[in-house]
């Protein structure tokens, strides 16, 4: 294992950080469109240069304190497979070079879901290294729960709302 750059953020509470090639840019907080029905996960799209970005929100991903985006609020922008997502964030700590022999190895109760690959300390704070696939495997399983709940509630309003019509 080589050493790598990592972009070192703060979100809910964490310590986070995504390694540098994973990183398409970062944008400042922006207006996001939020069709109906848009999932928990989801804060809303952002039309970055005339393309639809899904602006993901990781405390509603990891079940952590919910976190308000403000008017300075950072967004990460990583590549996607199938396009960029985008990551709300609380702010940026900055690029760091990690020496592999720093990264410690996470328990398996200790994952997020299993987006952290490993650990490191800088400065005696622990910082989450996360992987950008992942992560965005665990949104679209979160995105799916969340689309299978709200169909799960408007079949049973359909089915309350028959009952009532006979």
């Amino acid at each position: 294992m080589h050493d790598q750059n990592l972009l070192i953020f703060h979100s809910s509470g964490l310590d986070c950080a995504f390694p540098l090639e994973a990183v398409r840019e970062i944008v400042p907080m922006a207006t996001l469109s939020r069709p109906p029905g848009l999932p928990s996960g989801l804060a809303g799209f952002l039309n970055l240069r005339g393309t639809a970005v899904p602006i993901v929100r990781l405390d509603r991903l990891f079940d952590l304190a919910e976190q308000q985006p403000g008017l300075h609020t950072p967004m990460i922008v990583l590549r996607g497979n199938l396009g960029p997502i985008g990551i709300l964030v609380g702010s940026i700590r900055g690029i760091v070079n990690a020496p592999a022999a720093r990264l410690l190895e996470l328990p398996p109760d200790g994952t997020f879901q299993g987006c952290a690959t490993a650990v490191l300390q800088i400065d005696g704070e622990p910082i989450h290294l996360l992987s950008a696939a992942t992560l965005l495997e665990a949104n679209e399983d979160r995105l799916l729960a969340d689309y299978g709940a709200t169909s799960r509630a408007r079949l049973l309003h359909l089915e309350e709302h028959r009952e009532k019509g006979n």
